[in-house]
């Protein structure tokens, strides 16, 4: 295992564990905290994949403008924390079925134009060696004036 592949998985746990404790804790204010946590997560990766302005553009802009706009709101309203005092099953069993709806329609959509467009044709290359593309694939690649 290389240094990029532990980083990869060290900075995409802390993202995804940071995202679930903030949509779990019942403190505003830990939650904008895990907020920024998943941030330097996700500018981390961008980061590791090479893309370092929009890395840079991640941290300065996400959690230097936004995050912390959101941690001085929260701290000026004074939320109360027994405003939150909901159970973590009594918010799955409320937003679960509407969530389940929402996620198999989801899944069915993305199924649905993955399977429109999986439609396999067999063509020859320019070596003439037989291969599959798919109809839309064909379809750029006959239809291209940029390619005789």
């Amino acid at each position: 295992m290389e240094t990029h592949d532990i980083l990869f998985y060290l900075f995409s746990l802390a993202a995804i564990g940071c995202a679930f404790s903030v949509v779990t804790t019942s403190n505003p204010i830990h939650a904008i905290l895990f907020l920024v946590g998943s941030f330097c997560g996700a500018g981390s990766l961008l980061m590791l994949f090479g893309a370092e302005y929009l890395a840079i553009l991640f941290f300065i802009l996400y959690i230097g403008a936004i995050a912390i706009v959101f941690l001085f709101v929260v701290m000026m309203l004074n939320i109360k924390h027994s405003e939150f005092k909901d159970t973590l099953r009594g918010r799955f069993a409320r937003y679960l079925p509407i969530g389940g709806v929402i996620s198999l329609l989801s899944l069915s959509i993305l199924l649905y134009v993955v399977m429109k467009d999986s439609v396999v044709v067999y063509s020859y290359d320019s070596l003439g060696q037989l291969s599959l593309l798919t109809q839309s694939v064909e379809s750029n690649l006959l239809d291209s004036p940029y390619i005789d």
